[in-house]
């Protein structure tokens, strides 16, 4: 039986009847809106995403339910927000996806659901996925743990602050 899988057009269904997985290292440079996403560094195209992709079945009040879960491990580039120096961030997925009909269900189940919810497609983009997870575990915010934020041009200089004359103008306290 063939399990050649193909994660550009994945074919859910089977892939999770076949409890199907699906390995791979991949280069940022596939990976556009991540990569457009963080810092611009040498080098960094060509770091590599680990993630794998697994399917399989679950029985739940005796009804056969698909499952995806989707694992994904890299180390991006992002600017500090502190220090403005640039910073290497480690990013880690490990997500659960139930597989619904269609995006109605989905649409539908989706207030009630703890977990995430995706219509059944035999044509799904698995790097598409693999894009939205990652962008959604970079930190809003990237900041070292600990930094020094560089100091101010204005604090540095002798020049005089541009208020420093309206405190003359204050009426002295009585």
């Amino acid at each position: 039986m063939k399990t050649d899988w193909n994660p550009s057009v994945l074919d859910l269904h089977r892939f999770t009847q076949l409890e199907g997985v699906w390995q791979d290292a991949t280069p940022l440079s596939k990976l556009s809106r991540v990569l457009e996403a963080c810092l611009d560094q040498p080098g960094l195209a060509e770091r590599s995403c680990q993630w794998t992709l697994s399917g399989e079945l679950r029985t739940m009040a005796g009804q056969s339910q698909a499952w995806l879960h989707l694992t994904a491990q890299v180390t991006l580039s992002q600017q500090c927000q502190r220090c403005l120096e640039p910073m290497d961030i480690p990013v880690q997925v490990d997500r659960w996806f139930r597989l619904v009909a269609d995006e109605a269900t989905a649409l539908a189940e989706d207030d009630a659901a703890e977990e995430d919810l995706l219509a059944m497609d035999l044509e799904f983009n698995a790097w598409s996925l693999l894009e939205d997870d990652v962008l959604l575990a970079m930190p809003l915010v990237p900041r070292h743990d600990a930094c020094h934020a560089p100091l101010s041009a204005a604090l540095e200089d002798d020049l005089p602050h541009p208020f420093a004359a309206l405190a003359s103008l204050k009426a002295p306290k009585q």
